[in-house]
């Protein structure tokens, strides 16, 4: 069953009702890890040797794939949730003990294309000074950020491929998230722009309401990837309400 944009939507603000502090928290300290690396790196860097400036973006590449395994452990905790299995902080890491080659290659792939595209504005934003380089700056951003939408419409499963199925490998999960999407292009691509609106009024709260806006997301592309491989058309076999861990009770 196809379910609309509505309908998921839906069903995400039901699985999270009452339960927004930890996904929330999760969402936090990803920014804030994302944050803290990148301003060191960028800290570290000589902006008048090349070979720093291309260091120092190299090492940003590298902490985008780091991140990129704690954003699978986001998704994870937040399909626990929506399977009404305990979920906690600890779901964040989980990536790491399952194979993280796999998440990392399927991330390198996606990354190197967004890079490859947007290249050139990222190369003349450094050779310039003033607005124009801001301007190529923003324009090579902005560049990265649509090809990565576009991957997405096609691979935008794989994470989620990669964490239901231990085994699969990383070229496996693209083509299988690429085989899933065929018919379903078009409504990820609405459910995702039907987002801009809320996405724009974050603005006007200094973008704290991203914090709320961000695991509304990728909680219902979760429940879009369960609609596809029919998981939500299974029967019901957890009534009880999901059991939400102690973050740090693993480490205790």
């Amino acid at each position: 069953m196809k379910r609309s944009s509505s309908e998921l939507k839906a069903l995400s603000r039901q699985a999270l009702g009452g339960q927004w502090g930890l996904p929330i928290t999760a969402c936090l300290l990803i920014v804030i890890c994302s944050m803290v690396l990148a301003l060191v790196i960028t800290a570290l860097m000589d902006p008048y040797s090349m070979l720093s400036i291309i260091t120092c973006q190299v090492m940003i590449y590298i902490v985008s794939l780091f991140v990129s395994l704690l954003q699978a452990g986001y998704m994870k905790l937040l399909l626990n949730m929506d399977r009404k299995e305990p979920f906690s902080l600890k779901d964040m890491i989980s990536p790491f003990t399952m194979q993280p080659d796999r998440f990392l290659t399927v991330n390198l792939i996606l990354l190197l294309v967004e890079v490859l595209i947007s290249l050139p504005l990222d190369v003349l934003s450094y050779r310039t000074d003033g607005t124009v380089s801001l301007a190529f700056s923003l324009g090579g951003s902005m560049t990265a950020a649509l090809v990565g939408f576009v991957l997405s419409i096609f691979f935008g499963l794989s994470n989620y491929l990669l964490l239901d199925n231990p085994q699969m490998s990383a070229i496996e999960s693209m083509k299988t998230s690429c085989r899933l999407m065929k018919g379903n292009k078009g409504r990820y691509i609405y459910i995702s722009l039907s987002f801009l609106p809320l996405f724009i009024a974050c603005f006007f709260t200094c973008y704290i309401g991203l914090l709320w806006l961000d695991p509304y997301i990728t909680n219902t592309r979760a429940h879009f990837y369960m609609d596809i491989t029919g998981e939500l058309d299974e029967p019901e076999t957890r009534e009880e309400t999901p059991v939400q861990e102690q973050p740090f009770n693993g480490y205790m």
